[in-house]
């Protein structure tokens, strides 16, 4: 395929060098573009076969967009990699006239976080929200009075299904659970127990935990042996875990707390080997998958979550256009001792 097909009004502006909104006049001809410049555009279009994306198409319908997108501040360390991702779609939707307020919701805090989207909804100031919920059963009223009111809402990371949401963006939890499930049981081979060491069960975490117990069920010799059910401040101690450690041979790590379970295998001197598997990855995660504590993590692209989270919205909201698929489905990839630089 020819590249400028491709390119974006930016940059194929910057090729032919005019600015964007004289290419935006040309394109959807909107006239104030002198005969000479409208026709070395004409010529470089034609010569380069350049097909404009949909967000340049509608580009005149509407020129100014605002959205705002809400996630938790913790864990910290996946919530800087998908403000990674907003930052690089804020930055290419710029010129369209999107502008993004980022906002991170306070810890775990539901009520917070419910606070702050109904004031966002209520201030009329905004076109699209894009949130990820702590609860998303809690939050589906929020999520349908802001519907109602004609404000374009939609789900990243942790869905809200019963919702009217306009679409999801994220991991399948289910099939990630199961993914899990799937390589534990395999590295422990003849071995026959394992645990699951869990925090509250949001919408996320059921499905996690359900797609884990199904390919656990299907292995016969293998028991899961728990869960382990954990509120956050019972991390902090490794006399929480020493006795759940010696009881199994391999350990999924459904909570953001893979670095710290790491932690503490390491701590324990155990007379055996854990397989310990879990999520995310960080700097301190690719030490221990490096030095064999963590023996794997799942990687959720969430670089890739934040981008499409804001791209998708922008694309509905020129387009008018009603969103065919409800869920975009990001990627699942399981990191280990040999790949894990590339996720760093």
């Amino acid at each position: 395929m020819d590249q400028s097909k491709r390119l974006t009004v930016k940059e194929m502006a910057k090729h032919i060098g005019v600015s964007v909104a004289t290419l935006d006049r040309v394109l959807n001809n909107r006239g104030n573009v002198k005969p000479a410049t409208y026709q070395k555009v004409m010529d470089k279009i034609k010569e380069l076969n350049y097909t404009p994306n949909k967000s340049a198409s509608f580009l005149s319908r509407k020129n100014e967009y605002s959205m705002a997108i809400v996630f938790p501040e913790l864990p910290e360390y996946f919530w800087t990699q998908v403000e990674r991702g907003v930052q690089i779609a804020m930055e290419e939707f710029r010129d369209y006239g999107l502008h993004v307020h980022i906002i991170r919701s306070e810890k775990y805090d539901l009520e917070r976080q419910k606070e702050t989207v109904m004031k966002l909804i209520e201030s009329g100031s905004y076109d699209a929200i894009a949130v990820s919920p702590n609860d998303p059963q809690e939050m589906a009223d929020i999520i349908d009075h802001g519907v109602d009111q004609g404000v374009a809402i939609c789900t990243f990371n942790s869905d809200s299904p019963l919702s009217k949401r306009l679409f999801y963006v994220g991991c399948d939890y289910r099939i990630a659970g199961r993914l899990a499930a799937d390589m534990l049981c395999k590295l422990i081979g003849s071995k026959t127990r394992v645990g699951l060491i869990m925090s509250y069960t949001n919408f996320q975490m059921q499905q996690k935990i359900t797609g884990f117990r199904e390919v656990v069920a299907e292995y016969d010799h293998i028991e899961l042996v728990g869960p382990l059910k954990l509120q956050q401040e019972d991390y902090e101690s490794l006399d929480t875990f020493i006795d759940y450690f010696r009881q199994v041979d391999g350990i999924y790590v459904s909570s953001a707390k893979l670095n710290v379970i790491a932690r503490h295998v390491a701590d324990a001197n155990l007379s055996k080997p854990i397989a310990l598997i879990g999520h995310d990855m960080t700097e301190e995660i690719y030490q221990y998958l490096r030095k064999g504590t963590v023996t794997a993590t799942i990687c959720q692209d969430p670089v890739n979550q934040g981008y499409l989270t804001v791209k998708s919205m922008f694309d509905y909201l020129v387009s008018g256009e009603k969103v065919n698929e409800k869920e975009n489905i990001t990627k699942l990839e399981l990191a280990t001792k040999e790949n894990a630089r590339y996720y760093i």
